[in-house]
């Protein structure tokens, strides 16, 4: 497998071979959310949230994404262009629904569409031999945090009024004690 970018040239190829090139990256207005989340991993420089801590990291909702890529198959052999596709084709690899990609980093998976394809052609190279292609375009759902990361800790006590919007319902008082579990 090879990225046909950054490299600064072609390189030689031999087959068969899968390369994948970045089309487009847009944001995708359609899956946002407004408001704050917490990080569900420790961010980079910062100290790990301990298990049942009171505390975490949190942020503004990210930034959705979606990155399209175009996942070409070059082989020499009608044969292995088959046998290609049927194996990208497993759930594991490229399915047409339900697929994902693990990012072990952050620990998520993201969802990954095929948008177009498996499409076949065919052609010949510099030295008159048959190269077979199949083509495919993904788009990979992802996300950006442009906002700071911050430390915030739950509060211990909660107390407050809850006036009602009708003059003939009671006004209710709350006060809320967190009271930590006892292992």
């Amino acid at each position: 497998m090879r990225f046909s970018q950054p490299e600064p040239e072609a390189a030689d190829m031999t087959y068969p071979i899968l390369v994948l090139t970045r089309t487009g990256v847009y944001q995708a207005f359609e899956r946002e959310h407004r408001g704050r989340v917490r990080i569900p991993y420790t961010p980079e420089g910062k100290d790990p949230v301990p298990d049942g801590a009171r505390w975490g990291y949190y942020a503004g909702f990210p930034i959705p994404f979606d990155i399209d890529y175009q996942v070409s198959v070059f082989t020499r052999a009608q044969e292995h262009q088959t046998l290609l596709t049927v194996e990208l084709g497993r759930e594991a690899r490229i399915p047409h629904r339900g697929g994902a990609l693990h990012i072990p980093e952050i620990g998520v998976h993201v969802s990954m569409d095929v948008q177009a394809g498996p499409t076949y052609s065919s052609r010949l190279d510099a030295d008159n031999k048959r190269i077979f292609e199949t083509y495919y375009l993904v788009r990979v759902a992802s996300e950006m945090t442009p906002w700071d990361i911050e430390r915030l800790t739950f509060p211990d006590r909660v107390a407050g009024t809850l006036r009602p919007l009708r003059d003939d319902k009671e006004t209710e008082h709350f006060d809320f004690v967190y009271e930590a579990e006892e292992d």
